[in-house]
């Protein structure tokens, strides 16, 4: 199949190469290999983008491969940088120093660490002069997500303190203009990241203490808290078919209809009246990628743009993936129930399995969206919208297809 944006992705991971690795490569072989791989790009993305060839003639065969040449040599010959939103995170430390001025002038940042593989929102680190260690999470200008960090600093802010292991928020920036997008500030935790979206090192340990945390999250009460005017579907009669609807909206609006998605949604609404009516704090992205660890204990649930009131079979259901991987699930749900978590019918987890898969479908079309129509050509999104996009419909193709039964897929 042709693809018309091929050129463009092409060009996409010739910016990465030329702004984000040649620069930190020695010189010598490694930067003669680099020089090859630049030519190759370009020569291929210009390839891809006059796929007719040479016309016939010399005379206009000459013409025209002369212009092809100079094709490929204004791509190489163009100043290397990042395409997108790649550069968004690449901020001076007087920039931050001189924020912090008016919060705490103490603050001269020394040291700005930029975190890799954020996809939705920037993680950079900081180091202040006198030791103070601090992590700022911003927004990215195009947020293929929808969420900002505005919209969970309340939550953090209303939990922190109450026993659940979540960094202190210090302060929430929320005008863009400071460093082009807001950000929250938290004071650093010990630990590091405990995995991806698709691998973990985390032990049974480790994965028991995670299960005990989501016990604790799950016990929260939404009103206790203060959180149900703030909190995302807090007042809604029914969170989880708010949550389902919101989602269908947006997917109908942001990106090509996909007979699967259709499909999932439609099997969705179909189970709704058949699995109660929750309405707990759900931290929405509660996968072992989003937890810090040392060794066996978790240290920190971290990334909660998603939260909002509804079951908490969704969280779950969301880290089973993971968990089944690393100890057999049966145990994980018996640390969860032994720290308190609340019961949880295999209706309601076969319902959040599928819908696990669908939201990250959407959201990863949601980037491929983003950029084929070139609101953001960084190669993050890219490779987001033309990897992980597939794979997760395969998911989704897989939860799906044994919970239903001669179900048409929509036109």
């Amino acid at each position: 199949m042709n693809d018309p944006l091929l050129g463009e992705k092409l060009r996409s991971i010739l910016a990465a190469v030329r702004a984000d690795l040649k620069p930190q490569l020695p010189q010598g072989n490694e930067r003669l290999r680099c020089d090859l791989i630049e030519m190759m790009l370009a020569r291929l993305a210009v390839e891809a983008e006059e796929p007719a060839g040479p016309p016939p003639g010399v005379a206009a065969e000459a013409a025209w491969r002369s212009a092809h040449e100079d094709r490929i040599a204004a791509i190489l010959a163009a100043p290397a940088a990042p395409a997108g939103s790649g550069a968004e995170l690449e901020i001076p430390a007087d920039i931050f120093t001189g924020w912090f001025a008016d919060k705490d002038a103490s603050i001269a940042i020394a040291k700005v660490t930029t975190v890799p593989g954020g996809r939705s929102k920037g993680t950079i680190l900081l180091d202040s002069a006198d030791g103070r260690q601090l992590v700022v999470r911003r927004d990215f200008t195009a947020a293929v997500t929808g969420t900002s960090v505005a919209d969970e600093f309340p939550v953090i802010r209303a939990v922190h303190g109450k026993g659940l292991r979540v960094p202190e928020p210090l302060w929430l920036e929320e005008s863009p203009q400071a460093i082009g997008g807001r950000f929250i500030v938290f004071e650093r935790l010990a630990g590091t990241s405990m995995g991806t979206l698709f691998s973990t090192d985390a032990t049974p340990a480790f994965c028991r203490d995670f299960a005990a945390e989501l016990a604790k999250l799950h016990q929260y009460d939404v009103d206790d808290l203060g959180l149900a005017d703030s909190l995302l579907y807090g007042r809604a009669d029914h969170p989880v078919r708010a949550h389902i609807e919101s989602y269908e909206v947006r997917y109908r609006k942001g990106m090509a209809p996909v007979p699967l998605i259709d499909a999932a949604f439609a099997w969705l609404h179909d189970q709704l009246p058949h699995i109660g009516n929750e309405r707990r704090l759900v931290h929405g992205d509660a996968g072992l990628h989003n937890s810090l660890g040392l060794g066996d204990r978790l240290t920190g649930l971290l990334d909660w743009e998603f939260t909002h009131a509804g079951d908490p079979a969704e969280d779950l259901a969301y880290c089973r993936f993971l968990v089944s991987r690393v100890m057999p699930w049966a145990e994980f749900m018996a640390a969860y129930h032994a720290a308190g978590g609340p019961a949880v019918s295999d209706a309601r987890m076969a319902f959040f399995t599928v819908w696990r898969t669908l939201l990250l479908s959407v959201l990863t079309g949601f980037a491929r969206h983003s950029y084929d129509s070139g609101v953001d050509r960084d190669l993050r999104i890219a490779t987001i919208g033309c990897n992980t996009f597939p794979k997760q419909l395969r998911d989704l193709a897989n939860d799906l297809a044994p919970m239903i039964s001669n179900m048409e897929m929509p036109a």
